[in-house]
């Protein structure tokens, strides 16, 4: 199993230049050796690598890692590991919290040589400053022992400046405007939550509107069965009608047939009143007539009497 290398014997690697080069001993914390961020820099706006040391106070005002921006750098410090060390390297939390995100690999092989080639990618919506000397990286060492040591073949060339593909990447290089995907991201979060109150306010509407229609649908069988309960009632009140109306009709029947009795009665009645009236009346003119007749002699009898004679 490997061992770890400790803080006496980074310090004394720093000291005496052995697997760590160009290194300070405040570098060196706990089992960990902080790797520092060099002068020489590769960024895409500088179309090639510059060494901030070399720019003017302006130009180093200039020289930050822009809102989603890669930019590379290179370590202060060099390694010259033996066949016996390796190393494992742990980006820095301070950077993460700045918006940095270290970018390259994490594994460093026995017998490396050069400096450390960090990307140094923004995923913040502030700019990062570089600041040669800052702490970059950390990094802690492990002694391989025994039958961990194995044949491994040293780098032909020692990283000691940005690679030429790199360098002909970074001159087409076009960082990621984050201020303008930021606003379109905005923009789309604010369709979308248009959509969403409009979808809300559909739904919103379709539980009003099938509301509503449950409301009607009650009323409507309410009324229905108002409706049925008002035909049975009219139902039962035309057959207690029909029932009053024929025996308004057989008693109009009777009342009818009594009429005509009664009235066939009342005619022979004064008919026959009319007869005995009518019998009278004759007998009576009758009567007048022949006392009429004989007035007339009544009346000359008186004369046919001898007058008395004078005195």
């Amino acid at each position: 199993m490997p061992r770890t290398i400790t803080y006496e014997e980074l310090v004394a690697a720093v000291e005496n230049s052995t697997f760590i080069k160009n290194g300070v001993k405040e570098s060196a914390e706990g089992i960990k050796y902080d790797f520092r961020m060099g002068s020489r820099v590769l960024k895409a706006s500088m179309r090639g690598a510059v060494d901030i040391d070399d720019l003017s106070p302006m130009q180093k005002n200039e020289m930050v890692v822009e809102p989603g921006e890669v930019v590379f750098v290179l370590t202060e410090e060099d390694l010259e590991l033996p066949s016996t060390i390796m190393a494992q390297l742990v980006p820095k939390r301070k950077l993460s919290h700045e918006g940095i995100i270290v970018l390259g690999g994490f594994c460093i092989d026995p017998l490396y040589c050069g400096k450390l080639l960090v990307g140094l990618y923004n995923f913040s919506s502030t700019p990062f400053a570089l600041k040669p000397r800052r702490k970059l990286i950390a990094a802690v060492f492990y002694e391989l022992q025994g039958n961990e040591i194995g044949t491994v073949q040293k780098p032909e060339v020692a990283v000691h400046d940005f690679p030429d593909d790199l360098e002909k990447f970074i001159t087409s290089y076009q960082p990621i405007d984050l201020k303008g995907l930021r606003e379109t991201i905005t923009s789309l979060g604010t369709q979308i939550q248009e959509i969403k109150e409009e979808i809300v306010t559909d739904k919103q509407w379709k539980r009003d509107f099938q509301s509503s229609l449950d409301q009607q649908s009650d009323r409507i069988d309410k009324i229905l069965k108002g409706l049925e309960e008002e035909n049975k009632a009219r139902t039962g009140n035309e057959k207690t009608l029909n029932e009053q109306i024929g025996a308004l009709k057989v008693t109009h029947g009777q009342v009818t047939t009594q009429y005509g009795t009664n009235f066939v009665l009342l005619v022979a009645v004064a008919t026959f009143i009319g007869t005995v009236v009518l019998s009278i009346g004759i007998a009576v003119f009758t009567v007048w007539l022949t006392n009429k007749s004989s007035e007339p002699q009544r009346i000359q009898q008186p004369s046919q009497i001898p007058s008395a004679p004078a005195s």
